[in-house]
């Protein structure tokens, strides 16, 4: 092989181990968008590396060119509208860059894996990809220290573990692990083509000196490597919280704190979690139900990609109080001071609240966004607080509503949508909404459609998230969703009907404890739309189905004509549910007779079967309780045949003589085995003789016409054991206990066979070899002339 095409494989190699190093970022995010940007940087960066080392550039000024390779790159990929030619850097190129780095950044601080991909995190993940191909093609290629390589190549399965706060599965680690190993042969081989040309046959067509031994251990010992590497992970415990900590959604709770910075990411997993975790507790100065929402975070920007949080900035603290709600008429409107106690199972950095909010007592520097009430704090977090909240308790009627004004000019950007939406969304908005008159019968009409039969719309916590084009199509066709979706499309098709709207993410109301307090789980996670109505503000509407949020706030509500009105002094009429109850979801910690006002389930006493099973589990894996239950299933295979049962009894001790360190020779004959036995053993009169009644049986069953059955066998052989056992050492006798010679003799065993699966394949690969090189050979020469006549 010449020099040319080892320096070209050895770089193809190295970009392909980077490439797939990068694999275990799939299990991080939400769509696989960013492939081929990834797969071409990594080219890119291996292209140019082998070009320009190719052409002479001085070494150091190749990892400089290949950086700026990848830095363009992502200029095509975020601010090509920008530069010149859509790839050549101008200032508003560099300034786009900058911003959209800012966006990845954000992202990252503010999701939870799995993240979306929208163009921040495309950036941050193909930029990623590209250094590492950088770093792993100078390490490997140009530095020829392939070992040091290991350090990028491992970064993104360290990134990806890091960030899965529920265990990253083993398998993510195959694709970096086989790079690295290919990376390593590729390497070696590279190498040992210096040494010159060999003579063998292999050797020829490969171009490799004579290195077949090396090559062959080389190929074990990574096959090994890398099942052992693979296996691992797979067969022992998990550690839910990474290598690295908690991570971002780790703490405390045993291993059960939620995240919640930008809960619509969290829905889903919230919802589907087992252990229903405690989020808060709250109650209220109210006489009568004061059962609330509670929300976190509202999102006020659709992007046509995702809802999200606007750019807020916050400079005013709540210690002055709240500034009046948005659009919200002046007046005497009902106050509820709200008790709220936060679960130290619960992280955020938002605080939780009842809306609107007008004051709020709380430790800590805590700061609002007017327009929204929404409250957050700079590196601080809501976890195991307590505070007071008195918050407004608006409940317009369906008349106020209808008769609202024309929205002010304070909440346009309420109304902004992408250039395109779907057809399928503004076409059911028109013919959901037909004949509507006002803003309120279209919102109250759509809530209907989506909530009622009509509709037919059914909730489904295992349908995938997000709001692109795409995803709102299928949710409209396939009917099935969760609350974000709900939530998310009635706001998208209000902003189309002209009316302003944003989702709220937060909690429902939880469940009554007595005594005027709520308890708020992490099933409880919800979304929801609000509207806005002059003279109203924000108006909370419920598109997710009645089966799983009970009864429509009832100002969302248009009066049936005709409908009666049933008499509260008649105790035959049917009771209206409160509008603010929690959703009658039923949870698992609900099934078999949970508590729903307070009271205690009986423990489970699952864990303790569970520990049971396992120090059970462990007795029997005990290598010398193992080894006992062998010796007893040979005895048991030899049955009553008088031959198996005197090599069963020639195998115990053989392991008993081995086990306490006494030479053991397979070629000796049995009686000058039980001699050298006796002596080094130091064994009594007595158990002298029970060994020359064992060698005699040996002897027997060896060497006679026909075995005999010789009587208690089985115990003068357990006798003379026990007693060459106490003639050991106590470290031989530690030794044995922890490593019995059976299992010494099983792996030497499996070696062997281990040994003899590679030999074979190797051979079956010369042989294949050489019958493609023979069949190629036939192929080239020519045919043979026919005998002349």
């Amino acid at each position: 092989m010449s020099s040319l095409s080892a320096h070209g494989r050895l770089t193809i190699v190295a970009a392909l181990a980077a490439w797939l190093s990068v694999v275990p970022l799939f299990a991080i995010t939400q769509t696989d968008d960013w492939i081929v940007p990834a797969a071409l940087v990594v080219a890119l960066v291996a292209g140019t590396g082998y070009v320009l080392r190719k052409l002479g550039v001085p070494a150091l000024l190749v990892p400089v060119a290949q950086l700026a390779v990848v830095v363009l790159w992502l200029g095509v990929l975020v601010a090509n509208d920008v530069a010149l030619l859509g790839f050549i850097p101008t200032t508003d190129w560099a300034t786009r860059l900058v911003d959209v780095f800012q966006e990845g950044i954000d992202v990252t601080n503010t999701y939870v894996a799995p993240i979306p991909v929208p163009r921040g995190i495309l950036m941050l993940v193909v930029g990623g990809a590209g250094v590492v191909a950088l770093l792993v093609d100078t390490l490997a290629v140009w530095l020829r220290k392939v070992p040091l390589a290991g350090v990028p190549l491992a970064a993104c399965y360290a990134v990806a573990a890091t960030a899965m706060t529920i265990g990253l599965d083993w398998w993510w680690f195959l694709p970096p692990a086989a790079g690295f190993l290919a990376l390593l042969v590729s390497e070696g081989r590279t190498r040992v083509a210096a040494w010159g040309r060999s003579a063998s046959p292999s050797a020829r067509r490969s171009g490799i000196p004579e290195t077949d031994s090396l090559a062959r251990n080389g190929r074990r010992v990574g096959a090994v490597a890398l099942a052992v590497a693979v296996a691992v992970p797979g067969l022992a415990p998990v550690l839910t919280e990474g290598v690295l900590g908690p991570g971002r959604g780790g703490g405390g709770g045993g291993g059960q704190t939620i995240r919640t910075d930008n809960p619509i990411i969290d829905l889903q997993r919230n919802l589907q979690r087992r252990e229903n975790v405690e989020v808060l507790r709250y109650s209220s100065s109210a006489d009568t139900d004061a059962a609330t929402y509670i929300r976190i975070v509202t999102l006020d920007v659709f992007d046509g990609e995702e809802w999200k949080t606007s750019d807020r900035p916050v400079p005013d603290s709540v210690d002055s109080g709240l500034p009046w709600p948005q659009g919200l008429e002046e007046a005497d409107w009902p106050r509820i001071d709200y008790d709220i106690n936060v679960s130290p199972d619960f992280s955020s950095s938002w605080l939780p609240l009842p809306y609107p909010a007008q004051s709020i007592a709380i430790e800590g520097d805590w700061r609002y966004h007017g327009p929204t009430l929404d409250v957050v704090a700079d590196g601080d977090d809501v976890r195991a607080r307590s505070y007071n909240v008195e918050s407004l308790v608006v409940e317009p009627t369906v008349e106020t509503l209808r008769n609202a004004g024309p929205p002010s000019d304070d909440v346009d950007a309420m109304l902004e949508l992408p250039d395109e939406l779907p057809a399928e969304v503004t076409e059911l908005a028109d013919e959901v909404t037909e004949g509507a008159a006002d803003d309120f019968s279209k919102a109250a009409a759509l809530q209907q459609w989506f909530r009622g039969p009509q509709g037919g719309f059914e909730y489904d916590i295992e349908s995938t998230s997000g709001h692109t084009a795409n995803a709102l199509v299928d949710f409209l066709n396939d009917r099935r969703g969760y609350c974000e979706q709900f939530a998310a499309t009635m706001a998208i098709m209000a902003r189309y009907l002209g009316i302003p709207a944003r989702v709220a993410v937060g909690f429902t109301a939880g469940d009554y404890q007595g005594n005027g307090s709520y308890l708020v789980r992490a099933h409880d996670s919800h979304a929801w739309p609000e509207l806005y109505f002059e003279g109203s503000g924000w108006v909370r509407f419920e598109p997710t189905p009645a089966a799983i949020t009970g009864r429509a706030p009832d100002w969302t509500i248009v009066p049936t004509q005709n409908a009666p009105v049933p008499d509260p002094n008649d105790p035959s009429s049917p009771t209206s549910q409160p509008t603010s109850t929690a959703p009658s979801i039923p949870r698992d910690d609900e099934l078999g007779g949970g508590a729903a006002a307070g009271s205690q389930e009986p423990p489970s006493q699952w864990p303790l079967i569970v520990l049971g099973a396992l120090a059970l589990a462990a007795f029997f894996a005990t290598p010398s309780v193992a080894a006992r239950i062998g010796r007893r299933l040979r005895w048991r295979r030899a049955g009553d045949d008088p031959g198996a049962l005197a090599e069963a009894a020639w195998a115990d001790l053989r392991e008993a003589a081995r086990d306490a360190g006494h030479p053991w020779d397979p070629a000796a004959t049995p009686r000058s085995t039980g001699r050298r036995l006796a002596t080094a053993a130091s064994l009594g009169d007595d158990d002298r003789q029970l060994l020359d009644h064992l060698v005699g049986a040996v002897e027997q069953a060896r060497y006679a016409r026909q075995a005999e059955p010789v009587e208690a066998l089985h115990d003068d052989t357990e006798l003379v054991r026990r007693s060459i056992a106490r003639s050991a050492s106590l470290g031989r006798r530690v030794k044995a206990f922890l490593l019995p010679t059976r299992y010494r003799d099983s792996a030497v065993e499996a070696n062997r066979r281990l040994v003899e699966g590679f030999d074979w394949i190797d051979a079956t690969g010369e042989r294949l070899r050489d019958s493609v090189a023979s069949s190629s050979l036939r192929r080239r020469l020519p045919a043979p002339r026919p005998p002349a006549e």
